[in-house]
C-alpha cells in the first residue's frame, strides 16, 4: 500500500479539530444512532455539536484546566461519546471506567488519575461514588446521566448543559481559546491496564496518538461516508476509540449498541454495513442461531444449508460487508462457522499501550491474520517471538512516569520500539498472526 506521509504529518491537532471539520462539512448528515425505548434515535453532526459544545462549556465552568482528568463511568452509550468529545474540547483528558468494576477498582482509577469531574451513569453509580467519597478527594463534581441524585454536589447532565450555555454566553471565546491551547503532545486519554507486577497503571495517550489512529484507519480506504458502522465494543476499548476517531476522519455514521441482550433484535433493525465487535459477540450470535435451528443441528452438518446461511445473514441485517473482530479468542472453529455462511470476519490487533496496530482487509480473508500494520506503523518479531511495535500511536509513558520504560532496548535508535508482551509471527506478505500472551 502506498503511504503518503504528508497526510499523517499534516493531520489535525486533536480529535476535536477533526470533529469541528466534520460538523462544518456535513452538519445535516446523521452522525450517531442510539437505542431508545421502542426503537432508535439519530443525532446529526450539527445536533451533536450543539450538545458537545454545551457540555464542554459546562466543564470549563466547573474549572477543568488543560490535561485535568474527567472520568467517564458509564456504559457504552451516546452520552459517553458526548462526554468524551466535550472533555477533549475543554482541554481535559478522559479516564474511562467500567461502572461495574467494583468499589476498589473504581476508587483506584479515580484516585490514581486524580480525576476532577466524574460523569456517572445513574443513581447506583453515584451511590458507589458516595460510598468511596473519602478516598477520591480530588473529585470536585459528579454529573449524573440518568436520574437525579439528592445531593447538591451532583449535577444532572441537563444541569451541566445549562451551566455550559450560561458560561459561554458570558465568555463566548472560552472554548476557542481552550482549543487553541491544546498541544499535539498534550495528554488526551488515560486508560488503565493491569500490570502483572505493578497492578493497574494509567497509560498516557496524547492527542497526536489519537489523531494518528483515526487518520491511519481512514487511509486504508475501506470505509466511506455511505457505511453504517455498528459498534459492539466497549467504548473504552482500544479499537472502539480508534473507530470513533476514524468516523471523524471519514464521516460515516455510527450505531452505538445498547445492551448485548438486545443485539439479536438490534442488528437486523439497524442494518449496518460494518460491525465491529469481539469474538465473544460472535460466539453469542452463533449460539442464538444454533438455538433457533435446534440444539446441536449445526454441529451435525458438514456444510451449512441454505436455511442456515439465511439465518446467519439475517442476524447482521441484509447490508453487511464485513465484521471486524478485535480482541482475543477468535478460534478457527468460530471463524470457519461464519466464513462457511459467507460472512467476512476480519481480525484486528491493538493494545492500550500501542493503540490500533493492524487490521485485516477483505483481501486478507482466509489468512487467519490480523492483517498488515496500519500506514505509518511498523511491526517486528523479536528473537524470542514477541510482537514489537513502532508507531505514532504508541503511549507516551505510564501515568507518573514520562518515559515509556517498556521499549525493546534501553538506548539508541531502537527506543522507538515497544514490546507488547504478545507472541506472534509475520507471514511472507507481512501480515501479523497473533498467537496470544507470552508465558
Amino acid at each position: 500500500m502506498a503511504i503518503d506521509p504528508v497526510v499523517i504529518d499534516k493531520r489535525p491537532r486533536s480529535l476535536v479539530h477533526m470533529f469541528l471539520e466534520r460538523v462544518e462539512c456535513s452538519p445535516d448528515a446523521d452522525a450517531y444512532y442510539y437505542p431508545v425505548e421502542g426503537g432508535w434515535q439519530e443525532s446529526t453532526w450539527a445536533h451533536t455539536h450543539e450538545l458537545v459544545e454545551g457540555l464542554a462549556g459546562g466543564l470549563l465552568a466547573l474549572g477543568i484546566e488543560p490535561e485535568d482528568r474527567v472520568a467517564i463511568v458509564t456504559s457504552s452509550r451516546f452520552e459517553w461519546v458526548l462526554a468524551h468529545l466535550a472533555t477533549l474540547w475543554a482541554g481535559g483528558a478522559v479516564t474511562a471506567v467500567d461502572p461495574d468494576a467494583g468499589d476498589d477498582a473504581i476508587t483506584h482509577l479515580l484516585a490514581d488519575s486524580r480525576a476532577r469531574v466524574v460523569i456517572a451513569e445513574d443513581y447506583d453509580t453515584v451511590h458507589t461514588l458516595w460510598r468511596i467519597r473519602a478516598r477520591i478527594r480530588d473529585v470536585i463534581k459528579v454529573v449524573q446521566v440518568d436520574g437525579d441524585f439528592p445531593d447538591e454536589r451532583v449535577l444532572t447532565l441537563e444541569g451541566l448543559l445549562t451551566l455550559g450555555h450560561e458560561h459561554l454566553r458570558q465568555h463566548p471565546r472560552a472554548l476557542s481559546q481552550r482549543l487553541y491551547a491544546v498541544r499535539r503532545q498534550g495528554l488526551a486519554a488515560l486508560p488503565y491496564v493491569t500490570d502483572p507486577t505493578r497492578g493497574r497503571r494509567g497509560v498516557r495517550l496524547t492527542h497526536a496518538a489519537l489523531t494518528y489512529q483515526a487518520t491511519a484507519i481512514a487511509m486504508l480506504g475501506e470505509l466511506g461516508e455511505t457505511d453504517l458502522v455498528y459498534v459492539a465494543l466497549p467504548l473504552r476499548s482500544t479499537y472502539a476509540r480508534a473507530v470513533l476517531g476514524a468516523q471523524l476522519a471519514v464521516g460515516f455514521p455510527i450505531a452505538l449498541e445498547g445492551t448485548p441482550e438486545d443485539r439479536g433484535r438490534a442488528l437486523p433493525m439497524v442494518r449496518p454495513t460494518v460491525v465491529t465487535g469481539t469474538p465473544a459477540m460472535l460466539r453469542q450470535l452463533r449460539g442464538e442461531i444454533e438455538e433457533r435451528q435446534g440444539s446441536g443441528f449445526l454441529r451435525r452438518q458438514r456444510s451449512l444449508e441454505k436455511k442456515v446461511h439465511s439465518d446467519v445473514h439475517e442476524a447482521f441485517g441484509d447490508r453487511l460487508r464485513f465484521v471486524v473482530s478485535a480482541g482475543t479468542g477468535l478460534d478457527t472453529d468460530l471463524a470457519d462457522f461464519f466464513a462457511s455462511a459467507g460472512v467476512t470476519v476480519l481480525e484486528a490487533y491493538g493494545r492500550a499501550r500501542t493503540g490500533a496496530v493492524s487490521v485485516a482487509l477483505p483481501s486478507d480473508v482466509g489468512s487467519r491474520t490480523a492483517g498488515r500494520p496500519l500506514p505509518g506503523t511498523e511491526v517486528r518479531i523479536s528473537e524470542d517471538g514477541e510482537i514489537q511495535v513502532a508507531s505514532p500511536g504508541l503511549m507516551a509513558g505510564y501515568h507518573g512516569q514520562r518515559s515509556r520504560s517498556t521499549a525493546a532496548s534501553s538506548g539508541g535508535p531502537d527506543d522507538r520500539w515497544l514490546s507488547t508482551g504478545d507472541a506472534g509471527v509475520l507471514d511472507d506478505q507481512g501480515r501479523l498472526r497473533v498467537l496470544g500472551r507470552r508465558v
